[in-house]
């Protein structure tokens, strides 16, 4: 992801105080990269809102929000897809509105689309496949084979894509300082692709020549890899998606939540808003009470003093003030019904405490 924005200024194909979009919520550092001193950048987001299909929950985007993208001024979108923490992946609706868009009304615009989550989506389709030329796609093995902490990631770019049509075009001023840039690598630099750029930024350059990763983490993408491919009937993928929704289906039913849209939802992620299940679970007077005498911030510490449960707000990835969201990727199957448990206790006494209060004043 750093690597990526720094290519991206790097070769002036964005600009300190370009416009961009985020699509929200969104994995934190995507809110966070765009503001800092060397990107500045004026920063249009896209939110996405429950939406019920057939009776089951999904977030998705509406047309108006997607329609943001019209506008040339935005050149570059950022998405993850599935989200994070929703864990939605985008309708084929708003695959086709994308389209639409670029071949209309922003024929250069940049997207970057994190497709983590897409292994757990049974018939995931990437923005990547729908506007290969248009698209930079990310993913890791990180989440797919539980292996965060070796930062095992990737990019992938069509052999003919927007990003080397825009180096193209840069004025003649720009292709001389990226010529100074690069000609260490290469003298013909015009022909130096943004795919090729992207590995020498990442090495300062200078360090072309030495690999980023070492020895042990090429190997084990190696490793990964081949496992997947050998894997022809996608028995581990299977398992893997089986054992989310397992875990999804005991928090929901613990919670009285609404299950998920199977066919757009990836189980990775549950996130939820608790105020608006305290006031559905224990009336909406109860709910402005406690909304009045508390916060998010204040709910989750004491559920983790009192309840040894640790969440995250949802806010803190770009979602509502009030939602929280929850992995279901980390624990034993069996703790995701105690998640339940614990969150239902800790409202239920602040429930009883509040009715005996209300009875005192009665």
């Amino acid at each position: 992801m750093c690597y990526l924005f720094d290519s991206l200024v790097s070769n002036h194909l964005l600009q300190p105080g370009s416009t961009i979009a985020l699509m929200i919520p969104t994995f934190t550092p995507y809110l966070e990269i765009p503001h800092l001193s060397r990107y500045r950048f004026n920063v249009v987001h896209i939110r996405s809102t429950p939406e019920l299909i057939d009776g089951r929950l999904t977030y998705q985007f509406a047309e108006q929000e997607i329609e943001k993208l019209r506008n040339p001024m935005i050149e570059a979108v950022f998405m993850v897809n599935p989200s994070n923490p929703s864990s939605s992946a985008l309708k084929e609706d708003t695959i086709r509105l994308l389209q639409d868009i670029v071949e209309t009304d922003n024929p250069e615009l940049m997207i970057l689309t994190d497709d983590v989550y897409g292994t757990f989506v049974p018939e995931f389709h990437s923005v990547f496949s729908a506007l290969p030329f248009h698209s930079a796609c990310i993913y890791s093995f990180s989440k797919y084979f539980g292996a965060t902490g070796w930062r095992l990631g990737t990019i992938a770019l069509a052999e003919e894509n927007v990003f080397d049509e825009k180096l193209r075009k840069l004025p003649e001023a720009s292709k001389a300082e990226l010529h100074e840039r690069y000609e260490a690598i290469t003298k013909e630099t015009e022909q130096f692709k943004f795919i090729d750029r992207l590995v020498a930024d990442s090495r300062e350059v200078a360090l072309n020549h030495a690999a980023g990763l070492s020895t042990p983490q090429q190997v084990q993408m190696a490793l990964f890899s081949l496992f997947s491919l050998l894997d022809e009937a996608d028995s581990y993928k299977k398992k893997a998606q089986s054992i989310c929704r397992y875990r999804q289906k005991l928090l929901y039913e613990e919670l009285d939540l609404v299950m998920p849209f199977d066919h757009y939802d990836s189980a990775y992620y549950c996130e939820f808003d608790l105020l608006e299940w305290i006031k559905q679970h224990f009336g909406a007077k109860f709910g402005e009470a406690f909304q009045k005498e508390s916060s998010i911030t204040k709910f989750l510490m004491r559920l983790a003093l009192e309840h040894g449960l640790v969440l995250l707000k949802g806010s803190g990835f770009g979602g509502s003030e009030w939602s929280v969201r929850i992995s279901l990727a980390n624990l034993e199957t069996e703790n995701y019904q105690e998640i339940g448990r614990r969150i239902k206790k800790m409202v239920s006494d602040e429930f009883l405490k509040w009715q005996f209060e209300m009875e005192k004043i009665k």
